[in-house]
């Protein structure tokens, strides 16, 4: 008498795992066209009596094959027109296209981040989707409560990585505030001052983790009366709100380490409306190494990195995933580069 085929002698006999095949024959999402293609294809000849009949015929592959779009979820007040947003969204645009799937955008109201509102989109037929930017806790969670693969572009720094269901990419941080950090320290500084909303991103928190590490080998202690690090997060936004923050210290640092280009320029522009010129009079540096800085008269101190290979490696990411359901979750860090400009030079007193 013939033995029943069971799942567990298709997963043998492909080098899948159970829950694999299991999914692939009742046309779980997650699994690709080929990939379950493969495991039905491969049931049929080895005689499974279990196939549903939707599955042989091909109809419920058929139904997979229709989700050939990947959504891109972000915050609405991100500024994709220009600068680094836009660099990293062409990147997963020109990705996606080249691995022949569409685009969905979906733009996150803050109203809906407080209602824990997800996009309807997100209950479409999508292949997977990229978070790009940090939404907070509760918001991430149900994000990453979804079966679709999917992968983050940074994440909130209160969500622990291990154990983490997802997918995550961003760029070197800690190493690189580090060398900005110390580089300050060996041109004379001893008060040195961070400004960034820690809270926020983890990238952000790594920045901060990079200044405290730097202070730590050099004997030094950091002067949270120097530091701007509260979890408004509107006031790292605008002018007027870092101009205040600035204007409400007890006294200024001879250096500024920024989380970002974007505060470091916001940060020029109140030192020079106060009458303080830099590097003369104090030190800046940044983070991005973003277009506007090239207007400032001066090289701004900064880190160097690809927003645009950013986008293509999460893409890249989401697309192994697809492939690969049931591959141990990764944290990816793409190499960048300190750039010393003439904003972190004098003090050497």
């Amino acid at each position: 008498m013939n033995r029943k085929i069971t799942t567990s002698d298709i997963s043998l006999a492909l080098g899948l795992s159970r829950n694999t095949v299991s999914k692939a024959l009742n046309g779980h999402p997650s699994i690709t066209v080929e990939t379950r293609k493969k495991v039905v294809d491969h049931a049929i000849a080895m005689g499974y009596k279990k196939l549903k009949p939707s599955a042989a015929s091909g109809t419920a592959a058929e139904s997979v094959g229709k989700a050939r779009s990947i959504a891109y979820i972000t915050k609405s007040q991100i500024n994709h027109g220009t600068g680094f947003w836009m660099n990293v969204l062409s990147g997963v645009e020109q990705m996606i296209s080249q691995n022949g799937y569409e685009m969905k955008l979906s733009f996150i109201k803050n109203e809906d981040i407080e209602a824990l509102e997800l996009p309807a989109l997100l209950a479409s037929d999508i292949a997977g989707f990229i978070v790009a930017g940090s939404f907070d806790k509760p918001y991430t969670e149900k994000l990453m409560a979804l079966p679709h693969p999917k992968v983050f572009i940074n994440v909130h720094p209160h969500i622990p990585l291990p154990g983490l269901q997802a997918d995550v990419v961003f760029m070197e941080n800690e190493d690189s505030i580090y060398q900005i950090t110390r580089h300050l320290m060996n041109h004379g500084h001893t008060e040195i001052g961070f400004i960034g909303e820690i809270q926020s991103c983890r990238s952000f928190m790594e920045r901060w983790f990079g200044f405290q590490r730097a202070h730590f080998d050099a004997n030094l202690l950091i002067q949270p009366s120097l530091c701007i690090t509260s979890q408004n997060a509107e006031s790292y936004q605008n002018y007027e709100g870092i101009a205040r923050s600035l204007k409400a210290l007890s006294k200024l640092p001879t250096a500024f380490v920024c989380a970002n280009d974007k505060i470091a320029l916001h940060v020029i522009k109140y030192l020079y409306e106060i009458g303080k010129s830099v590097p003369r009079d104090l030190a800046v540096t940044g983070f991005d190494q973003i277009s506007e800085a090239e207007f400032l008269g001066f090289t701004l101190t900064t880190v160097a990195l690809d927003e645009y290979q950013l986008g293509q490696r999460a893409t890249e990411q989401l697309l192994t995933r697809m492939s690969k359901p049931n591959r141990a979750f990764e944290t990816v860090r793409l190499a960048a580069d300190v750039v010393i400009g003439e904003s972190s030079s004098p003090r050497q007193q």
